[in-house]
């Protein structure tokens, strides 16, 4: 027992030095970048912000520590770098409210709503039943069970996280694989498109995955409605989706002419942290349809705000406050919300904020000129960048880092190029799927055992060739 205590303790002082290490790196090559050199036409403030920006890039990538927690670390520099000019807590300064202001963002009560959405959806079994109502509907047909299944898994996603619809396909999808042969490929072939579906499937909206809602809070007041969106980003998702589906059934051909999809049957409910199989109170019918109801109007509402003139985020109210008034949403659930993204979109638009305010945008802008390059070469670089980056760490993490840089150096370019840039790198975001850790739903199909990291290769291949391709040419007929 004393030889155990002491391996952990000493695990414990390496990772510790581990983490302190990276966060000393990752201070000095921000300050070698930011500070030292004397830049021409860089003010202090931009130099400033120039050193939080690289600093919590560093901290990202290298993950020394926890990415949310860098979302504070920005705003805390942000307050005393900027606010308080030498310091000086006397000049009874008020900028400092300026950077607190991201945590009152509209947008952030709009991703808070989907969360709400999701648990509540959770908590009454329609997520489930509604998947597993859909899915008899496509037959026994393998090609058509895939079908079945990344439609369903595409739709979820745009509306509840990648995370929980994954966990919940897997539910489903468990009886039916074990009730296959053991060496039918078409066992991969389901799971990856579970996957596939699920990081796609977030392109569709703005609450689909945080990337979005960051690219939503960087282009503030000309950032598009939840149906323009909608408009501009479905339809490369449906044909990245396609694409794969004709991919995933040209390499993992079943052996089987039909799937015994009656298992799916006896899935009662499942636990999207663990994905395995859980027992829970029977709900009221009451709270059922209130939900039906309340997720429809919300979605409706979402979608004609053109005609009726809410703003989206006003909207979004809605569920949360009367899932939280009837007891659909309890205590426990808003502590089970994930916080932590949230934090981490908040240090983002925080991030965005500070880099127009301080002029560093205007400065970057002017050291590179791009005047010369074509719009759509250098989408596709940082198109490319993001996805290789987001490989390996959060996309969400790897947004924040880039779309401030993006906005700064195309902002000579007119509001709509920079909308172009900024929507099109937040969708190819959702196009890191490389490794079995590039997402969760990577990551929990890979947990099932029946998947190796060359399949997570074929399909992350896939995704850097198809993604921008269609991402960059659908979207540039609105730049």
């Amino acid at each position: 027992m004393i030889n155990i205590n002491r391996l952990k303790s000493k695990k414990i002082k390496f990772s510790l030095r581990h983490s302190v290490t990276k966060f000393l790196f990752s201070l000095l090559m921000a300050l070698l970048i930011s500070i030292f050199p004397d830049y021409i036409g860089l003010s202090k403030d931009a130099s400033l912000m120039l050193f939080i920006l690289c600093f919590s890039a560093f901290l990202w990538m290298s993950e020394a520590i926890p990415a949310f927690a860098v979302s504070f670390l920005i705003i805390v520099l942000e307050i005393f770098l900027l606010s308080y000019h030498d310091f000086n807590f006397d000049s009874n300064s008020k900028e400092w409210i300026f950077y607190l202001k991201s945590w009152s963002s509209p947008l952030i009560f709009l991703f808070l709503s989907g969360f709400i959405l999701a648990i509540a959806a959770s908590k009454t079994k329609l997520d489930l039943w509604l998947a597993k109502s859909v899915l008899f509907y496509f037959g026994k047909a393998p090609h058509n069970i895939l079908t079945g299944v990344m439609l369903i898994t595409f739709v979820f996603s745009m509306f509840i996280s990648n995370t929980a619809t994954t966990a919940m396909m897997m539910t489903i999808l468990i009886p039916m694989i074990k009730s296959m042969e053991d060496h039918n490929p078409f066992q991969k072939g389901m799971l990856l498109g579970v996957v596939v579906a699920a990081n796609i499937g977030g392109m569709g909206t703005i609450i689909g995955t945080p990337p979005n809602a960051i690219a939503v809070g960087i282009l503030g007041n000309s950032a598009p409605s939840f149906l323009e969106w909608m408009v501009m980003a479905l339809p490369p998702a449906i044909l990245i989706a396609i694409i794969f589906r004709w991919v995933i059934l040209k390499m993992y051909k079943s052996t089987e002419e039909l799937i015994d999809i009656d298992k799916i049957k006896r899935v009662n409910h499942y636990d999207d942290s663990t994905t395995t199989f859980t027992k829970i109170p029977t709900i009221p019918s009451w709270k059922k349809i209130l939900v039906i109801f309340v997720f429809s109007i919300t979605v409706l509402l979402w979608l004609t705000g053109p005609f009726h003139h809410i703003p989206t985020p006003v909207v979004s109210l809605l569920p949360i406050v009367i899932f939280t008034i009837f007891g659909i949403i309890d205590t426990n659930d808003i502590n089970e919300i994930r916080w932590d993204v949230i934090i981490l979109i908040i240090g983002g638009l925080s991030l965005g904020a500070g880099v127009t305010k301080t002029g560093l945008d205007v400065w970057i802008g002017t050291i590179f000129d791009i005047g010369g390059l074509n719009p759509f070469l250098i989408a596709t670089i940082f198109a490319l960048i993001v996805i290789l980056i987001s490989n390996f760490m959060s996309n969400t993490a790897a947004t924040n880092i880039m779309l401030p840089l993006v906005v700064a150096l195309v902002s000579s370019l007119g509001s709509s190029m920079v909308e172009f840039m900024v929507i099109s790198i937040a969708l190819c975001a959702s196009c890191a799927m490389i490794l079995p850790v590039s997402t969760p739903p990577n990551a929990i199909a890979y947990s099932s055992g029946k998947l190796n990291s060359k399949d997570f290769l074929l399909i992350g291949v896939v995704a850097v060739v198809v993604g921008p391709l269609f991402i960059l040419s659908l979207l540039s007929f609105y730049a």
